[in-house]
């Protein structure tokens, strides 16, 4: 796992065990469930997303981000805090999981990488957010990310299925 300062601060006060898809909000459930397609582009896209995102994109990689990203849901869960942050990561983390095992059983390969962002804004600027989204390496195209390092404004992480206890 590649993280910035941010997520490895957060990461270390954050009980990541056992993670599974009880972790995982249903409605994200719903959309692992429903598998990975591979578009024209050679993007791969997590199905039940492809309908929701319309545009032109300029390769792969945007088309995998503009599609395969979701903010995380943060219903039930304190309006700050940090049972707040970890619960959000707890989620993303649980979610990109059951993803990136979907991808592997499609595409027979860990090539695609979940990306997981927490960061504050909100109406009083101090609600912490989190965003999650799937991308693959693709042969001479530019990265999703560059070094994560370098993110300062948000906690960050790039996680392989690997990354994971199985």
């Amino acid at each position: 796992m590649q993280t910035n300062t941010a997520m490895a601060g957060l990461l270390a006060r954050t009980d990541v065990s056992g993670l599974g898809d009880d972790n995982v909000p249903a409605p994200f459930r719903d959309v692992v469930r429903q598998g990975w397609t591979t578009a024209p582009s050679g993007a791969r896209l997590l199905t039940a997303l492809v309908d929701t995102t319309h545009g032109t994109y300029v390769d792969a990689v945007q088309e995998e981000y503009a599609v395969n990203g979701r903010g995380m849901i943060d219903e039930g869960l304190p309006a700050s805090g940090p049972e707040r942050e970890c619960a959000l990561l707890r989620r993303c983390l649980a979610y990109a999981r059951i993803a990136l095992i979907g991808a592997r059983e499609q595409f027979g390969d860990a090539g695609v990488k979940g990306y997981v962002s927490l960061s504050t804004g909100g109406f009083y600027e101090d609600t912490v957010t989190a965003y999650v989204t799937f991308c693959a390496e693709h042969p001479g195209l530019a990265r999703y990310l560059g070094p994560i390092e370098g993110y300062e404004e948000e906690a960050v992480a790039e996680l392989a299925l690997d990354d994971f206890d199985s």
